[in-house]
């Protein structure tokens, strides 16, 4: 658990998108000190298998570990990321999204969607707890990605 939350933009300052962090895959090993140094713990996305509203569900179940009861849609996925942050209370956390631009080829809707729901959780309004309980965690995006719309070190 940590206490102290990272400045993405002034530890990587050659990462000018956000909130949702595009990567260029030649980056990805910058990207992947930073997160080390931080001790993120890591939440793997493979937009390559997220090519239908049911195959995306199908992989935030998996990477996020929710039950097999999940319901494969955004009630589910709020009411299941509600015990998620219960479970990693104060943890530091990175969803690393690669493959996105398959999924966005595939299904540009569900990746819209997709991008906003973890956007959502990073922000903390997309999770359901107890009123009163202050569970929280701190969540970065990181969309990994080969085209120009993606960010490179130096």
């Amino acid at each position: 658990m940590t206490s102290e939350r990272p400045w993405v933009r002034g530890e990587l300052p050659w990462i000018r998108s956000g909130p949702l962090f595009r990567v260029h895959q030649d980056s990805a090993r910058a990207l992947n000190k930073f997160l080390d140094r931080w001790s993120y713990r890591r939440v793997e996305l493979d937009g390559r298998r997220m090519t239908s509203r049911a195959d995306a569900h199908t992989e935030l179940r998996g990477a996020f570990g929710f039950p097999g009861y999940y319901g494969k849609n955004w009630d589910a996925f709020n009411d299941c990321f509600g015990d998620y942050v219960l479970e990693n209370n104060g943890a530091l956390i990175a969803v690393v999204w690669t493959g996105i631009e398959a999924a966005a080829k595939a299904a540009p809707a569900t990746t819209a969607e997709v991008g906003w729901a973890l956007l959502q959780a990073a922000d903390g309004q997309m999770h359901s707890v107890a009123p009163g309980d202050n569970w929280s965690v701190s969540l970065d995006v990181f969309a990994i990605g080969s085209g120009p719309d993606f960010d490179r070190a130096g």
